[in-house]
């Protein structure tokens, strides 16, 4: 379904001068997971066959990479190849996780010897777009599972135990650039890493991409998770938290796999 751009739902409050999701909402994600479980597409009923291409799959915010157990081993079944990323638990230097998540970008890609789709939750997403910024050589495809695109914001809660856990990151440098900063500004408005990013960061027109959003979100406000182009959002309820177990999300998820690897063949 494409976005369609109406006032806010019941279920938002003000926060701010700003429209804030319920948080509390998050504890129903035990209804996506079960739904999931009783639809047929768990099984790859009715979804379209894959073609065995990698696809890294980046947790969220607080979260690990088994946290998208259900997702990984769904894509196997109906036949793509795969790979949880190597960022651990997600709380870290925002420069440091993404070059991890561009280095399992790099070996994949050297070990299948083809181009790599990235799907990311939440703060995964926004992570893996910057991958993809960097390296669209070897990144054919971004989906996004409730990721904050339009600016790094989420519910004040969320936001500032992000700021508190950042006070003790350390910030990450490359060898070559030396001593950095001590820990203190990750996360905050004074972090480098997210400092003079444009609103909305460009891929280049060869990475397929598509933002999955819901209303419901209860930790990023819904038009944050929006596309500037239209036809790349669609929506499909349910909570932030079970977005990666959400069955209208795998359903979506598999036609825009599918259609990618129509277009590259078209394009070969």
């Amino acid at each position: 379904m494409v976005a369609t751009h109406r006032g806010p739902r019941r279920g938002y409050r003000s926060y701010e001068g700003r429209r804030q999701p319920f948080i509390w909402r998050e504890a129903l994600f035990g209804l996506d997971w079960l739904s999931l479980r009783l639809s047929p597409v768990y099984l790859g009923i009715g979804v379209p066959r894959g073609d065995g291409s990698p696809i890294v799959l980046v947790p969220g915010l607080f979260s690990v990479g088994v946290h998208m157990l259900e997702m990984y081993l769904w894509l196997r079944r109906i036949g793509y190849s795969p790979f949880l990323s190597s960022v651990g638990i997600n709380v870290d230097c925002m420069q440091a996780l993404t070059q991890w998540l561009e280095n399992t970008v790099v070996d994949v890609h050297a070990k299948t010897g083809e181009p790599v789709r990235l799907i990311g939750h939440s703060l995964g997403g926004f992570v893996a777009r910057r991958v993809a910024m960097r390296r669209p050589e070897i990144v054919s495809q971004l989906i996004s599972l409730g990721v904050p695109i339009r600016a790094m914001e989420a519910h004040p809660a969320i936001m500032a135990a992000t700021r508190f856990l950042g006070k003790s990151v350390e910030p990450y440098w490359p060898a070559e650039a030396g001593a950095g900063r001590g820990p203190g500004v990750c996360y905050t408005e004074r972090c480098e890493c997210l400092a003079g990013q444009p609103q909305v960061p460009c891929l280049p027109p060869s990475v397929h991409r598509a933002s999955l959003y819901s209303r419901s979100d209860g930790v990023i406000p819904w038009r944050n998770c929006l596309e500037p182009e239209p036809t790349l959002n669609y929506e499909v309820g349910g909570s932030h938290i079970g977005l990666v177990f959400n069955p209208r999300v795998y359903r979506i998820v598999a036609g825009l796999l599918a259609e990618a690897c129509a277009k590259g063949r078209r394009a070969a």
